[in-house]
């Protein structure tokens, strides 16, 4: 029998089991569009604030690198202030683009990695004049032994921040644009530089005395009636000896088996006489004699030394108060040099730290501006201060101008024992360029420096031309700023003989016996000396085609 209540329950069942069905679909479906409109909403989220990111963020740290740039030119009191030009303002506007570029911060720590930004000292030689142009002054030789050696870590970050530049001018356009100036307003170029490679008034009025030709004389004369009281050991190598004469006078008396090297150390100082140099100890060339008046007291102390009668030595005058030399910074690292840059950088200040912060190549790439009208200054009042250097700077002048000196004498005679030392022993040790140079010292009372020990010059040192020619071409090639007396008596040497002046000085400062025993200097030496000496003047006529006004 069939139950019709049963049939009704049934139904029931199924239509409570449809509704819940329907119920559970209904809400999926709600939560899955929920969750789209969640994650739509997430993303319009993050695109809204990766574009508040984008846009503000930079501009905020323009405007910051901007007030810590004018904090920097504030910062001195003297400092005028800077205005950007289309090259800097380039450069941020395309912020987003460039690399990390150091901040004054990144400067001040001392705990940044090195190597990877350029020194100060290479950015501030840096010309950069005119309005938007980028001027560069080039390296002295591109093919030189130091750029082969070290090639600048600077290059690259220099070349990426001017890339929008498209006016890169050379130096000579660079001098052009100089001249235009008129020179009466800007005394300090002709008190410090002259002619753009030459050393100023100033800085020749404040050079030491030294050693003057009459000095030299005159120490010929005294030794020609003096008398050796004893010889000490002292005087550097194992054979030398300290003379002391009867009046208490002291002298250094080089002995060496080898007359090449007696040679060497008397026609180099001749050599530095002809060039007016003062650097140099009066010197003078004897004969051993134990019967002669000069050596009769001293006899023992001769057999004691082993020194073998009619053998020639040279003996300089004593220098007191002397102190070991060290190379200046323009000479140590390889890449840089001493030209007219380098000298107003010094002058100015921007070699080194100002108040605890170095400036930096955007700090100087504006012009700057007249402290009482506010409007950009004139390239005459900008390219060097009108104050006189300060006892500090002058100090520094004068080392350095007496180390242009040195550099052309010893690549003249070909000096191995001086800074070629230093340079050759570099590849094994990188700190030894701050180490004293060898066979220099400074006199403490006035800051004269002493060349010393020049016996490997104008003979040995040439006998090793191929093997250290390129360390004595790397001083030369670095150097661009000189003495005029030095140029001129190198212009004279060229138009006369060379080895006739030089011999004709060993016949008057010498007698018959010592010329019987030490011969004059040979040809072949000579005509190496003449060589170089031309060298010399071709460096600076190219210093003259690239740093001198017009």
């Amino acid at each position: 029998m069939f139950d019709v209540r049963s049939v009704e329950a049934g139904a029931c069942c199924e239509q409570e089991r449809d509704s819940a069905d329907s119920a559970m679909s209904m809400t999926a479906r709600r939560r899955r569009a929920f969750q789209r409109q969640a994650c739509l909403l997430s993303v319009l989220a993050a695109f809204s604030l990766g574009l508040a990111l984008g846009v503000f963020v930079p501009l905020i740290g323009i405007s910051q690198a901007a007030s810590k740039n004018s904090l920097v030119v504030e910062g001195g009191a003297s400092s005028p202030e800077h205005e950007p030009q289309p090259a800097l303002q380039a450069l941020h506007h395309s912020a987003h683009q460039m690399p990390h570029f150091p901040t004054i911060e990144d400067i001040r720590s001392e705990d940044g990695p090195r190597g990877r930004y350029a020194s100060v000292s290479f950015i501030a030689e840096e010309k950069l004049t005119g309005e938007g142009d980028v001027i560069f002054h080039p390296k002295l030789e591109a093919d030189s032994f130091m750029d082969r050696k070290l090639p600048s870590p600077a290059s690259s970050i220099v070349e990426q921040m001017l890339a929008g530049s498209s006016k890169v001018a050379s130096a000579p356009v660079l001098e052009r644009r100089e001249s235009r100036a008129s020179k009466s307003d800007d005394p300090e170029r002709e008190d410090v530089i002259r002619d753009g490679i030459y050393w100023g008034a100033s800085v020749e009025r404040a050079l030491p005395v030294g050693f003057d030709r009459r000095q030299s004389d005159s120490w010929g004369r005294y030794l020609r009636e003096a008398e050796v009281e004893r010889l000490e050991i002292g005087c550097g190598r194992m054979q030398n000896r300290l003379l002391v004469f009867r009046d208490g006078t002291r002298a250094c008396a080089r002995y060496r088996q080898n007359t090449d090297q007696i040679q060497g150390e008397l026609f180099s100082f001749y050599l530095g006489q002809l060039l007016n140099l003062t650097n140099l100890a009066p010197s003078a060339a004897s004969i051993i004699d134990p019967e002669a008046r000069l050596w009769a007291a001293a006899t023992e102390e001769l057999a004691g030394a082993q020194w073998k009668p009619t053998k020639p030595v040279v003996i300089t005058k004593w220098i007191g108060n002397l102190e070991p030399a060290g190379i200046p910074q323009p000479f140590r690292p390889l890449e840089r040099h001493l030209n007219r840059f380098d000298v107003r950088n010094i002058t100015e200040g921007l070699d080194r730290p100002r108040d605890g912060v170095r400036r930096l190549l955007l700090d100087r790439l504006g012009p700057s501006r007249d402290a009482s009208t506010g409007t950009p200054a004139t390239p005459s009042s900008t390219t060097l201060p009108s104050q006189p250097p300060s006892p500090e700077v002058l100090e520094r002048l004068v080392e350095l101008a007496q180390w242009s000196d040195l550099i052309v004498f010893d690549y003249l005679i070909a000096n191995l024992d001086r800074v070629v030392n230093n340079l050759y022993n570099f590849q094994w040790n990188a700190d030894i360029m701050a180490a004293p140079a060898h066979n220099l010292a400074r006199q403490t009372d006035s800051s004269l420096l002493v060349f010393l020990d020049n016996e490997s010059g104008l003979l040995h040192g040439y006998r090793l031309l191929k093997k250290y020619e390129a360390y004595h071409g790397l001083l030369l090639d670095n150097l661009c700023v000189f003495r005029r007396s030095t140029v001129r008596a190198l212009e004279a040497l060229r138009d006369a003989s060379v080895g006739q002046r030089l011999n004709a000085l060993f016949e008057r400062t010498t007698t018959a016996q010592i010329r019987d025993v030490l011969p004059p200097l040979p040809e072949k030496s000579v005509k190496i000396l003449v060589d170089r000496i031309d060298r010399v003047l071709g460096q600076v006529q190219k210093c003259r085609e690239t740093f001198a006004d017009r």
